[in-house]
């Protein structure tokens, strides 16, 4: 039987698959020790910036930060990064937070993602969830199913997971995916990653 080779990437996260009552003890998995010991001034080295003067915006994105695969229950994610865009009017800056995963067995769902703040527990509604299948000829293959979810979020939400960065500490600020059935994918962000974006945005001034 035909085996699906998976490709394994992941860009400064944590990523775990929990469910039901499985969540809270899951959800508390530690970010990667390599990139614990990167603090935001290293980190901030590897943030691509992209300044052309033909657009009103400049992108900055942390998809070259950090690169390890991963796969929890089921779950494997390709990617995960955050781009912030800073307008050039001063009108602000947007950030978004993007995820590429594939699985197998049942399609799965995203309906709204919970994101903890200082204030308290916020649902974000996502900007896009895309999907696709691998193609298959042989039918006693099991089919690995891809989907891509991107959110907003709030510059408030952003900035609270930059400031709770300390030096060493490996507590991942956890962001998870849910479904109408209560199900959910958590991940949890590294505040080194999320402060090292938020340096580099605010003192960029050309």
């Amino acid at each position: 039987m035909k085996r699906l080779a998976i490709p394994m990437g992941a860009a400064s996260l944590a990523v775990l698959f929990a469910a039901g009552a499985t969540q809270a003890s899951v959800g508390h998995k530690p970010l990667p020790s390599s990139l614990v010991k990167m603090t935001p001034d290293k980190i901030a080295e590897r943030i691509e910036v992209r300044d052309d003067p033909l657009e009103d915006h400049v992108l900055f994105s942390t998809k070259p930060v950090f690169r390890k695969g991963g796969f929890t229950d089921g779950v494997a994610v390709h990617d995960g990064f955050i781009k912030a865009s800073k307008s050039r009017d001063g009108a602000g800056v947007s950030w978004r937070i993007t995820y590429d995963l594939t699985y197998f067995g049942a399609r799965r769902d995203v309906t709204h993602i919970n994101v903890g703040s200082a204030d308290g527990l916020l649902k974000i509604a996502p900007t896009a969830v895309r999907r696709w299948s691998d193609e298959c000829g042989d039918a006693t293959v099991t089919c690995g199913q891809h989907m891509t979810v991107e959110f907003e979020a709030p510059e408030k939400v952003i900035r609270d997971i930059a400031a709770a960065y300390r030096p060493g500490d490996p507590t991942p600020w956890r962001v998870r995916f849910k479904d109408d059935h209560g199900e959910g994918l958590t991940v949890g962000l590294a505040p080194a990653e999320v402060a090292a974006l938020v340096n580099t945005v605010d003192s960029w001034k050309r």
